[in-house]
């Protein structure tokens, strides 16, 4: 072959092969290129895969870290050991109480939009299964008592609306295996309260959930569950009789072992001298008030009366939804007595307080003694923060629109940033190390770059749009994950 001949072909073939890169090449700059490109074509090149998987794995972090990281280390923090004070071969049996979760329904907030109601209702569904799951995860209570008030709107449902509701319930609160679970005691917001009790709504609850008075033995305690707003009413005496003669024929059995009372309203109280103490986030005293389907404490009488048919040594009430820590005194037939009574905080988010909790009490009588004064320790457990994740997830979603607008309406300034960054990181690291790092390439790519200058005003909004639109549903599966596979 001769030399003319084959450098004739060389040209050739390198003509050829320039003819298909040109091909295979977006050509960048051509505007109408750009508005008349498929959507597959426009998305190939405008999204940049990098930074959309890196923001990607930054949301999967965050919302890891707050959905199960700070949750494990709140309840870490109530763990039985820190504050429980036994012998050392001593087994205590582990208690918890929960009062008033009151689930979100669809008529909570009836001047909400229904999207917004949603949206919401899935929030504190979320906070309530979280802890939930890892309270029996990582404290794993013997026994679990709720104390009343299940449900927001569950005296005014009608049949279908309240299975609904229960089912929802159990699927945000389901009974551990081999665990006591008692839910039976009934709220304002379950059945009603005292003269305006709803016969209907009391029977269905006691259906799903058990008898609203009666009493369990665990760790050598006595713990008495009574339908304290049954027992108020005073119209009908078909509601009141049932709590009433559990109260009567409880009282006369022995006392064999420390007896505590649960109950959903609070006892009577005066609450200028009966102060609630420093847990209790309101300044304000105890209200003691009385309206539509709700009072505040069980009449001063009544509360007596049950003081003294049941002899606690401890009180638990709810309703209230904050703290308060108090001392009642009653008479009995060993003379004058002390109960102290503890109105837990409520455990959901959206009940008026800042920090919700739950109760956990520490259960150990081998004598099975009625007269032993240290057979019982008590501690609040602060639930996480509910206000807190949803500040940061705000917060990031922010940031992450504001990174992909600079993505696209200053991409220039953008490389900039990001080589200026890079060359940082690359001379710490070099600093730091005794090997010299590799130079980072954190630029966007020059086709990319190029693409994006290319694009006028209206375009560069288009791909914006996209774009953010995109990293939303990747947010949106990230918590659609969570919050199904709880």
């Amino acid at each position: 072959m001769s030399y003319r001949r084959r450098e004739t072909e060389e040209k050739h073939l390198h003509a050829s092969a320039g003819e298909k890169n040109e091909f295979l090449r977006p050509k960048l700059s051509s505007a109408p290129n750009v508005r008349s490109g498929s959507g597959l074509r426009l998305l190939r090149h405008i999204v940049c895969w990098r930074y959309i998987l890196s923001w990607l794995c930054f949301w999967i972090c965050l919302v890891q870290y707050y959905e199960n990281t700070v949750v494990k280390r709140a309840m870490s923090r109530c763990q039985w050991s820190r504050w429980e004070n036994w012998p050392r071969a001593a087994t205590p049996h582990h208690m918890a109480v929960l009062a008033d979760p009151q689930i979100m329904d669809a008529h909570s907030y009836p001047g909400r939009p229904w999207v917004v109601n949603y949206f919401t209702q899935q929030v504190v569904d979320n906070y309530h299964a979280r802890n939930w799951k890892h309270l029996h995860h990582t404290l794993d209570p013997d026994s679990t008592f709720f104390l009343g008030d299940l449900f927001d709107g569950g005296r005014r449902w009608n049949d279908s609306e309240w299975i609904t509701e229960y089912s929802r319930f159990n699927r945000i609160f389901p009974k551990k295996p081999n665990r006591l679970t008692v839910m039976s005691l009934p709220g304002n917001h379950d059945i009603g309260f005292g003269d305006t009790v709803m016969e209907k709504s009391l029977s269905r609850f006691q259906v799903y959930f058990g008898d609203p008075s009666t009493k369990w033995n665990v760790g050598n305690h006595t713990v008495v569950l009574l339908d304290t707003i049954s027992l108020s009413d005073t119209q009908n005496q078909e509601v009141s009789a049932v709590p009433r003669n559990f109260l009567d024929q409880f009282a006369q059995t022995p006392e064999s072992n420390p007896r505590i009372l649960l109950t959903h309203v609070p006892l009577w109280r005066d609450p200028n001298t009966q102060v609630c103490g420093p847990k209790r986030e309101s300044l304000k005293p105890f209200p003691m008030a009385k309206g539509d389907q709700y009072q505040t404490v069980i009449d001063a009488d009544l509360s007596q009366e049950v003081l003294q048919k049941t002899a606690p040594s401890l009180v638990l009430s709810g309703d209230d939804h904050d703290y308060c820590h108090i001392t009642h005194s009653y008479s009995s037939e060993r003379g004058s007595q002390v109960a102290e009574e503890i109105t837990v905080k409520s455990c959901a988010m959206n009940m008026g307080i800042s920090r919700p909790a739950i109760q956990l009490l520490s259960l150990y009588n081998p004598e099975q003694s009625q007269t032993s004064e240290d057979t019982l320790h008590t501690s609040i457990c602060y639930l996480p923060d509910p206000y807190k994740a949803l500040q940061v997830y705000i917060g990031a979603y922010v940031l992450t629109l504001l990174f992909v607008a600079s993505l696209h309406f200053a991409p220039t300034y953008f490389n900039k940033a990001m080589s200026f960054i890079a060359h940082k990181m690359t001379r710490d690291a070099t600093t730091l190390l005794p090997v010299a790092a590799k130079k980072a390439s954190a630029n966007i790519s020059h086709d990319d770059l190029s693409y994006l200058s290319a694009l006028n005003g209206f375009e560069r909004a288009k791909c914006f749009l996209i774009n953010a639109s995109l990293m939303t549903l990747m947010i949106f599966l990230v918590f659609t994950f969570h919050y199904t596979k709880k």
